[in-house]
């Protein structure tokens, strides 16, 4: 052999052995061995008869790539034989487990979501929550803690408790001309005990003389300075104080009464007597209850659970010539039915509460219209998918139904059925969903198939009996 066919020869068994690595390891040895015997035989025929021309390395490289598929085909049928990729795409067990998943999540977000009830202050915020005052500390629009009641029933309704004073003061930099804000001065810890978004820019030290943080605005940190990303550590002068650009607000933290241009942070904050003083706490999960928006999340998962039971009067029923499957089995049918049910209106409140505190905040007028208006959509649309979800499983062993087949002609509607029909992989039933619903086929119906046709389902190697 020259030169050029050892190294033809040692490229195409490089293809070759890239294509056992693909062949499950029990059978690898066997296949491997196969293919470098036939691409001998393969070599042999091409060098004798043509030479090393292009002719010769195309038919030798689409032998090579005729093992890659063989090779696949191997792998596919090794799954198939291991039912995994079954198990895990069909099981209800993970469909109920992702619902779970997902619950967590939403009462998560919900959880630590800034939810913030505000108001004009009546006393002094700051020495109530550090005391058992019998007292209110805000006008908030619903007045949940209000004379009378004591510390530890505040704390239930808060899990977080601060107040800012809100003023007019000139602001100016080096660069940049004096100009009136509306500044609102707050402790440091302000947007952290109240959860409020804020996109921070620069560490600013917090020692007894670390100049105070400003957060602006995302309108100011805009109009005023172009949205500059570098603004982070820029000094300004807020009135008779210098400040160090910390941050910018977003979202929530954007809809707080006062309309401040910026927040002035500072461990002692000091501003004049007549300033505006108003009181913000972090509503709890409690707190939110009590609130009242809960009731319209109430009010929408009621009508889309009374819209979804009006849509699907029926998931199905069995044909009249089968027999039903055991009572066991249907009652555990029901069962994951009634177990979606259950968690999809609780997420759907959750994700209603998450969406609209991160659009608006409760004391806001769009806030009972979008917490109404997303907690019927989530239920409804969350319904709708688990009434469409059973209507595919098979009653026995809760297992999607697969492999879909045409049935019928719709010229002969009136004389047969036609529509779909689906199969459950381990032999249990057999779905018909007719095309067109007629007076003697209106809904799905499920075929229970007897022992006679397990033989058909048994897996490779081992005897046909129902799992």
């Amino acid at each position: 052999m020259t030169s050029i066919q050892i190294a033809v020869r040692y490229v195409h068994l490089g293809f070759l052995w890239g294509a056992s690595l693909l062949v499950p390891s029990a059978k690898r040895s066997e296949w491997s061995q196969e293919w470098r015997t036939e691409l001998w035989y393969v070599l042999r025929e091409c060098f004798s008869e043509m030479g090393v021309s292009p002719g010769s390395i195309r038919k030798i490289t689409t032998f090579c790539m005729g093992a890659y598929r063989d090779a696949t085909w191997l792998r596919q049928r090794s799954w198939q034989e291991q039912q995994l990729l079954l198990e895990v795409r069909s099981s209800a067990a993970l469909c109920l487990l992702l619902l779970i998943a997902i619950f967590f999540s939403t009462w998560r977000i919900a959880h630590i979501s800034p939810r913030v009830a505000a108001g004009t202050s009546r006393i002094e915020v700051h020495s109530w929550w550090g005391s058992d005052r019998r007292a209110a500390p805000c006008d908030c629009p619903v007045d949940f803690i209000g004379e009378g009641r004591s510390l530890p029933t505040a704390r239930l309704f808060f899990d977080g408790f601060s107040h800012y004073k809100v003023a007019r003061e000139m602001v100016w930099a080096e660069a940049m001309p004096g100009t009136a804000w509306t500044v609102a001065q707050a402790r440091s810890d302000f947007f952290a005990v109240l959860h409020l978004p804020m996109r921070s820019m620069e560490r600013v030290g917090t020692g007894p003389g670390a100049f105070p943080q400003l957060v602006l605005s995302q309108e100011t940190w805009m109009r005023d300075f172009g949205g500059d990303p570098n603004i982070g550590g820029a000094k300004l002068h807020v009135g008779s104080v210098d400040a160090i650009v910390a941050g910018v607000t977003f979202g929530a933290s954007m809809g707080l009464p006062g309309k401040a241009n910026a927040w002035l942070l500072s461990a002692d904050p000091q501003i004049g007597a007549d300033a505006a003083e108003f009181a913000a706490g972090h509503l709890s999960s409690a707190g939110y209850f009590n609130y009242g928006r809960w009731a319209l999340s109430v009010g929408g998962i009621f009508l889309g659970l009374l819209l979804t039971a009006v849509a699907h009067p029926s998931i199905g029923e069995y044909g009249s010539g089968s027999h039903k499957p055991p009572l066991r089995s249907r009652s555990r049918s029901w069962a994951f039915l009634m177990a979606k049910i259950s968690l999809l209106p609780a997420i759907a409140y959750f994700a209603s509460v998450d969406l609209d505190c991160s659009l608006v905040q409760p004391f806001s007028q769009f806030s009972g219209c979008i917490q109404a208006a997303s907690s019927f959509a989530f239920c409804y649309l969350g319904l709708d998918w688990a009434f469409r979800d059973q209507q595919r499983r098979c009653p026995v062993c809760l297992r999607r139904m697969a492999h879909p087949v045409d049935v019928g002609q719709p010229s002969r509607i009136f004389l047969s059925w036609n529509g779909t029909e689906l199969l459950c992989e381990r032999g249990h039933t057999l779905l018909h969903i007719p095309l067109v619903r007629t007076s003697w086929f209106e809904v799905q119906r499920w075929v229970c198939l007897d022992q006679s046709w397990q033989f058909l389902f048994a897996p490779p190697g081992r005897p046909s009996t129902l799992p």
